[in-house]
Formats: structure tokens, C-alpha cells, sequence
């Protein structure tokens, strides 16, 4: 069903306060339905079952437990990429102070692209992430904006490089390539990302020659932990752990529609935003 626009409006906002700060509000300070352990995540068996063999299938909820950083220093590169980077300050400046500008690309709905989605799944990361395979490849889909990826399991390599004749064009959510490192973590190799998507809500860049890796370790029936490491030497002085987070398993295994619609996107700016002080950068 196609929300409205202020409930998509709420969705799109939530998405861009994905701060620390943000964070820790939307994790904190509300009364937990009975049968839940954490906002979104239901009370499973316990203890729980052991984790099935290279198996991840499934509907999950999360990012939960989220922790990212640090983030090491950049180069001059990357530190010139990172000024023309203007994050969103709607959610941390006083209620009376004047919201600066931004160019956040997901204030016009632009794809938040790879790594970037997988801090911003829904509001409060409560969002949905479903594990799937298809001939060759692991299918991942996400419940922020329906975007889905493929994994490739057939040993084929990465691009060496993109955006080049003879090479394949960069992508919102790069190329990747999966391999299993035992029996329950999956280890999945990412590069040609489009470098017009932001790293995450701090305005932080990544090249499309970053090589970033995530690990999904399944540590039992119910429970997924991962961790997103991010090789940029056009960018940052030295590779570093972007993030790290927990996955729950979904006791009803469905999740919801969350789009950001751009063109309820631009009513709410020039109805709302606009008057109300937020500019929004071109």
C-alpha cells in the first residue's frame, strides 16, 4: 500500500538522523511490548537451536547493537571530496537555531547506495533484511526503499576497475562476491561502487575502488552477527572497520513497505521544508 506523505516523509527523515545521537534515541526510552527484548525484536526459544550449514535464508531484523567507526583519517583527496559533503543537521541543532543547508543525496531520494544501506533500514533499526539464493548467487533484499543485491557464488572475480572502456560502469551497490569461511559465515567482497552515494549520514565519501568487506556469521538459529570493513586508499590513510551490528531473526518473517517517493519528497520540501528554514543544496 503507498504510504502518504507524511508517514513517507517520517520514513525519508528517520533514514537522514541516522547520527550516534539518533541512534541511541531511537533504541532507548520507550516501554517494550510484552514478549519483546529489544524495540522490534520478539522473544525466540530459549536457548536457541544451533545454526544451520552455510544458511542465512531468511527475514531478519536489525541493524541492533549498532557501533560504527572510528573512521581513520583522510586523504587529501578524500578530505576535499568530504567538504562538498553537506550532512543533514535537522535532528541536532537547537529547536530555535537555524537548520544549515545540506546536499544530502537521500533528501531528493537518491539511492543511499553500498554501505550506506545497511545502516538505514527503516526508523529505529527496526527495518527488515532478507536472505534468498537464486542460480549461482545469494539474492539479499532490504525492506528501506525494496533494493536488493546479488551475490555472486560461482568464484568469478571482481572488477579490477570500473568506468573505463572494456570494464564494466560502478553501481549504486558495486559488484560482489561471496565465499563461505567454514560453515556459518558468509564473507562477501564488494567493489565498483558509484561514488555519488555518501559512506554514511556524516558526509564521509568512498571511491569506487574501495574494496569493503562484510562478514555475516550466524552464531545460532536466531542470531547474525556481521562486521563491514572498508578499503579506500584514494580516500582514507589506512583500511578500517566501518561497522558492526546484530541481525534477528523475524518470529513472522515479513517486513514492510518503506519507499522514499520523490515526489512526495519535493512536496514536503517545498511545503514544509522550505518555509520552515531547511535548504537543501544543488
Amino acid at each position: 500500500m503507498r504510504k502518504s506523505i507524511a508517514r513517507s516523509t517520517v520514513a525519508l527523515l528517520a533514514a537522514l538522523a541516522l547520527s550516534q545521537i539518533a541512534m541511541a534515541q531511537g533504541r532507548g526510552g520507550r516501554p517494550l511490548p510484552p514478549g519483546f527484548v529489544a524495540e522490534g525484536v520478539p522473544k525466540m526459544p530459549n536457548p536457541p537451536g544451533p545454526a544451520p550449514t552455510r544458511d542465512l535464508s531468511g527475514a531478519w531484523v536489525g541493524p541492533q547493537n549498532f557501533v560504527v567507526g572510528p573512521i581513520p583519517a583522510l586523504t587529501p583527496a578524500g578530505e576535499a571530496r568530504f567538504k562538498l559533503n553537506h550532512r543533514y543537521l535537522g535532528f541536532d541543532v537547537g529547536k530555535n537555531d537555524p537548520i544549515p543547508a545540506s546536499n544530502d543525496p537521500f533528501i531528493t531520494c537518491d539511492p543511499l547506495g553500498f554501505p550506506r544501506n545497511l545502516m538505514a533500514h527503516a526508523i529505529s533499526q527496526r527495518g527488515g533484511v532478507l536472505f534468498g539464493s537464486a542460480p549461482n548467487r545469494i539474492i539479499i533484499a532490504y525492506e528501506q526503499q525494496r533494493v536488493w543485491r546479488e551475490i555472486w557464488m560461482d568464484g568469478r572475480a571482481l572488477p579490477k576497475q570500473v568506468d573505463v572502456k572494456g570494464a564494466p560502469e560502478s553501481r549504486y551497490y558495486g559488484h560482489s562476491v561471496g565465499r563461505w569461511d567454514g560453515d556459518h559465515t558468509l564473507v562477501i567482497d564488494t567493489t565498483g561502487v558509484d561514488d555519488r552515494a555518501w559512506l554514511y549520514e556524516e558526509g564521509y565519501p568512498r571511491s569506487s575502488s574501495a574494496l569493503i568487506q562484510e562478514r555475516y556469521t550466524r552464531v545460532d538459529q536466531y542470531n547474525i552477527q556481521f562486521t563491514v570493513t572498508v578499503d579506500d586508499p584514494k580516500f582514507y590513510t589506512k583500511p578500517f572497520q566501518f561497522m558492526k551490528a546484530n541481525l534477528y531473526w523475524m518470529k513472522d518473517q515479513m517486513f514492510a513497505e518503506t519507499f522514499c517517493i520523490p515526489s512526495e519528497g519535493i512536496q514536503y520540501r517545498d511545503s514544509i521544508t522550505a518555509p520552515s528554514g531547511i535548504k537543501v543544496l544543488q
